[in-house]
């Protein structure tokens, strides 16, 4: 972990065989391998074989492109080749650590023995000896070249000194104090200590992300750059402060709003980039202490267990950025990893929560980020020596409130392209919609993501959702959070009972002042058609101007149930095309929507049909009451068959009633439209209705090429029924 480990000495002088001691294989960049990547060994005059020397420019630029591709990451890195000469070689290495904030290091085998070196010289792979004049050669450049101070020269039996995994001790201090996420929110974090002074007997841990997305940026930085060179106080590198140090290298890197802010604000305040590369060096990649009884590992990004091999052979941007993507369970899985062992190492850090787990919520990782950014909390965590632990949260009041919601949809659009259930459709001018997979569908693959990737609308250019629809939500017993005896206690009552109808999903928004009209996936197409004419020929011009007027005013998706009896029959039966406003949903990341009674009001008001709200439950009593009542075989309402119901209780929490009928004549469609496309009438079923279904679809279409596309259930069934 940002460590580069140069390996100097003679040819046979040991350097492969220390590197396969320590199993350092997998860290190693060889010059001779490179070599041989590039010809194979070749004959020479001394009727022997050798190394090509020739491509030694193309080795050189081609090890050098790697390691800096490897130091980028933060990857420990160990160089294997003579290294006799002070030049190139040892300038480029300086450049590269300079600039990735490495440290240098070269394990010295130049004490051998010239005469040992003839000797193992002799035994190597035919291959690989090298004529005796240029091991001469190089012992002289040993003699003669000078190593720069900027190299810490160590023997090979001494390289676990570098490498050691011991914690560091800090019980010369009273207390530890670790902070979360700063977020450039000065304020949140100067009341903190305004509480807790600090105190030189304690020891304090900055866990990164001091910058962006808040707009104090500029305050947080003259604050924390007095205290940097404290004995007492650690600070660690956060992935804004990686992105923040590219910046001030003149490297590429993503300006997203985040970072724009917090440069402006710099350079309204003349802090250089020099100043900015002089305070990110001198930040930690983590932190493995011992503490009391207790030891901690602590980084930025978290990660999902305590690994088996040094610290210092993992990569910095592990630390950083931490495993996975962002919306994985981090701490569960930290968790979960150290109940089963025995040596218990606790873990803090912050970056990422994704499901606003509290600090307590696990016992071996605590998560110290508040979404102080965006109104959130700063998180501090006081530990003193009797395992005694302090939280405080300090609610930041200083926030942009716009800058929330982008930053928001920018977070939430990096974890949709990051997950391989999503699929996202690029539909021009900036716009890109998300919905889950066929695979995410099939197989039940519901996270937070999947469920939120349903007829999902961005502008991914200004961070902004042009339209949404509800996140996806489940049947009863249809999953273990929407059964009946979890109900019983997670259920807030009242629990409403909307009518639940039998078409597809409209969604309207309002795009560069024009309606825009979706189905789940796209804003083209033949559903999208049936919607406009349905819309238009349901609404007049007044009423369309008051529905623009609202989404405008509210920024809302106005979704609607939209019945084309005509293209899109489906199960229940309906006499004409319509059209019914289910709900407003505000375009903001965290669904949310506006209430019924206000939706009511405006239909009211403007003579649009709403849905139906027909039962209310006061209690889970009464809602298995009616839940018995509705699912019971030939229920009707008004005498006529529904699909049936979605309940909403009084904390948002969503879920669908499907009736016996539908159920019932969903799965003969499906039965229906598998005779038809195979020839095969036959049923193993000992249902009537079934049998006499698939006897009567026998006679009318065995034998028969027909486009299944053609027949409707519907139809078909009202014949049956007639017969």
């Amino acid at each position: 972990m940002r460590k580069l480990v140069i390996l100097r000495g003679a040819m046979g002088c040991g350097k492969s065989s220390f590197i396969k001691e320590h199993n350092l294989e997998r860290f190693t960049l060889s010059s001779d391998q490179i070599r041989l990547m590039f010809n194979s060994p070749q004959m020479n005059v001394y009727y022997s074989e050798e190394i090509p020397q020739y491509n030694n420019e193309k080795v050189w630029k081609l090890l050098y492109n790697i390691l800096e591709e490897r130091m980028k990451k933060g990857e420990f890195t160990v160089i294997d080749a003579v290294h006799a000469y002070n030049d190139e070689s040892f300038t480029k290495y300086k450049k590269l650590a300079e600039k990735y904030r490495y440290r240098l290091y070269i394990i010295d085998f130049t004490d051998i023995p010239k005469e040992e070196i003839y000797k193992r010289n002799q035994n190597r792979e035919k291959y690989k000896i090298v004529p005796i004049e240029s091991i001469n050669r190089v012992y002289k450049a040993f003699s003669k070249e000078k190593i720069s101070s900027s190299f810490k020269v160590i023997r090979p039996e001494n390289f676990d000194e570098i490498i050691s995994n011991n914690p560091r001790n800090l019980d010369k201090y009273d207390k530890v104090h670790i902070i979360g996420d700063i977020h450039g929110c000065y304020s949140a974090l100067k009341e903190y200590f305004e509480e807790n002074p600090i105190n030189e007997n304690d020891a304090y841990i900055f866990l990164g992300d001091y910058f962006d997305r808040g707009i104090e940026n500029f305050k947080t930085y003259n604050f924390l750059n007095e205290l940097l060179n404290n004995e007492n106080m650690i600070f660690l590198t956060g992935n804004h402060e990686d992105k923040l140090y590219k910046y001030a290298c003149d490297d590429e890197f993503k300006m997203d709003y985040g970072i724009k802010n917090t440069i402006k604000e710099f350079e309204n305040n003349s802090v250089k980039k020099s100043d900015i590369r002089s305070f990110i060096k001198r930040l930690s990649q983590i932190v493995y202490i011992k503490f009391g009884k207790n030891t901690y590992l602590i980084t930025h990004g978290g990660v999902p267990y305590f690994p088996e091999l040094p610290l210092d052979f993992y990569s910095s941007n592990s630390f950083i950025y931490g495993i996975d993507n962002y919306d994985v369970n981090i701490d569960k899985l930290y968790n979960d990893f150290m109940i089963n062992e025995d040596n218990k190492i606790y873990q803090i850090h912050g970056h990422r929560n994704f499901y606003n787990i509290k600090y307590n919520e696990y016992k071996y990782s605590i998560n110290l980020d508040g979404d102080i950014e965006h109104g959130g909390c700063l998180r501090v965590l006081t530990i003193n020596k009797n395992e005694e632990i302090e939280y405080i949260e300090i609610k930041n009041k200083v926030y942009n409130q716009r800058l929330t919601e982008e930053t928001g949809v920018y977070k939430l659009i990096e974890s949709l392209n990051k997950n391989k259930y999503i699929f996202e459709k690029d539909l021009g001018n900036n716009i890109y919609s998300y919905n889950f997979s066929k695979q995410a569908f099939y197989n039940k693959i519901w996270d937070n993501m999947t469920t939120q990737a349903r007829g999902l609308f961005i502008d991914i250019k200004n961070n902004k959702i042009i339209a949404r629809s509800y996140n996806k939500f489940f049947n009863i017993n249809e999953r273990k959070e929407t059964k009946l005896e979890i109900l019983e206690k997670k259920l807030k009552f009242p629990v409403k009972f909307y009518l639940k109808y039998n078409g597809f999903l409209g969604i309207l928004s309002v795009k560069d002042n024009k309606l825009f009209f979706a189905s789940k996936s796209t804003d083209t197409g033949d559903y999208v058609e049936y919607f406009k004419s349905i819309f238009y020929n349901n609404y007049d011009d007044k009423q369309i101007e008051k529905i623009k007027e609202k989404i405008m005013r509210d920024d809302i998706t106005i979704v609607f149930e939209v019945i084309d009896n005509v293209n899109d029959p489906h199960i229940i039966e309906y006499k004409e095309p319509k059209i019914i406003l289910l709900d407003m949903i505000y375009n903001k990341v965290n669904y949310s929507k506006i209430s019924y009674d206000d939706l009511q009001k405006f239909t009211i008001d403007n003579g649009i049909q709403a849905k139906e709200l027909v039962y209310t439950a006061n209690s889970f009593e009464t809602f298995k009451t009616i839940y018995e009542k509705v699912t019971s075989k030939n229920y009707k309402l008004n005498d006529e068959y529904i699909e049936g119901f979605v309940i909403e209780d009084s904390d948002g929490f969503m879920a669908k009633i499907k009736t016996s009928y539908y159920n019932q004549w969903k799965y003969l469609r499906t039965k229906m439209e598998d005779a038809i496309k195979n020839n095969n009438y036959k049923s193993k079923s000992k249902d009537e209705l079934e049998c006499n279904f698939l006897k009567y679809l026998q006679t009318k279409y065995e034998d028969k090429d027909i486009n299944i596309k053609s027949i409707n259930l519907i139809d078909e069934r009202k014949e049956f029924q007639n017969k």
